[in-house]
């Protein structure tokens, strides 16, 4: 008699892109392999994707468009998004999120926590809240002293074009890339007024990079903590700087990936 065999049932799997290179990203991925997803991260730049080194995932490094985006998501099969990227990187939101629209398949954005919380004010530097680098600029130009810029390289040239007096002012610390670098060889006339570093930053290296520069105003977005914020502000507290601060963009998102508990137990098979 033929011996019988037992043919195991083949469970669906489930294929997860998070896109990264962010700190809340490492929490995403580690979450989703926990509920044994298979994962793919997107990432534009190779510091991002050092970030995975260690974890089971594929990565896909460059900068994409949505043609690209959607390629991808179809040739690999996947059904799930989760949007892990900075809180500022509005335009691959929204490019990810009409892609996903388009494709039917399921978004979720996921964005850090906000990190000013209960702060007293007594333990807070002289804050002005502004809504975007132009009206950080034009508020800059208002006020006197030196300047030090931790927002990006993407917005460097609003304050060039609106900062009175920019190029004697402002000073950049960017990260160590090729494309930063050669946009700051471009804008700044002076290349002691843009300085190399990766982060992370704590207090002192920034309260040092203060004092370096003679900032009397840092400009930094509300990245939370996971960006170095809460470090910043009290570098600049105890260096008597002033702070301009760019609110983030309003989104509905998820703080808490437990909220997708609930989704898991009632789409097992997606």
């Amino acid at each position: 008699m033929a011996e019988r065999v037992r043919v195991r049932s083949m469970e669906p799997v489930m294929r997860w892109l998070v896109i990264g290179g962010t700190t809340e990203s490492l929490a995403a991925v580690a979450y989703l392999l926990s509920k044994k997803a298979e994962v793919y991260v997107s990432v534009t730049t190779d510091m991002g994707a050092g970030l995975y080194k260690k974890d089971p995932v594929t990565v896909w490094k460059g900068q994409m468009d949505a043609a690209q985006f959607e390629e991808k998501i179809r040739e690999t099969g996947i059904s799930h998004v989760l949007d892990a990227s900075h809180p500022y990187a509005v335009e691959v939101t929204r490019t990810v999120r009409n892609v996903c629209r388009d494709l039917g398949i399921a978004y979720f954005r996921y964005t850090r926590k906000d990190s000013m919380g209960k702060t007293e004010a007594e333990n807070l530097p002289k804050i002005y809240h502004v809504s975007g680098a132009r009206e950080a600029a034009l508020m800059a130009s208002i006020l006197p002293g030196k300047i030090l810029l931790t927002v990006g390289v993407k917005t460097l040239d609003i304050y060039c074009d609106l900062v009175t007096g920019f190029q004697a002012r402002c000073y950049a610390r960017i990260l160590d890339n090729e494309a930063s670098k050669s946009l700051c060889e471009v804008i700044f006339k002076n290349p002691r007024h843009w300085i190399v570093a990766n982060p992370p930053f704590d207090v002192e290296d920034n309260r040092k990079l203060l004092r370096e520069t003679g900032a009397s105003i840092l400009i930094t977005k509300d990245s939370g903590a996971a960006g170095g914020l809460p470090e910043k502000l009290e570098a600049a507290r105890l260096e008597g700087a002033s702070v301009i601060l760019i609110s983030r963009p309003k989104e509905d998102s998820l703080q808490n990936l437990e909220n997708l508990n609930r989704y898991f137990i009632l789409n097992p098979s997606k």
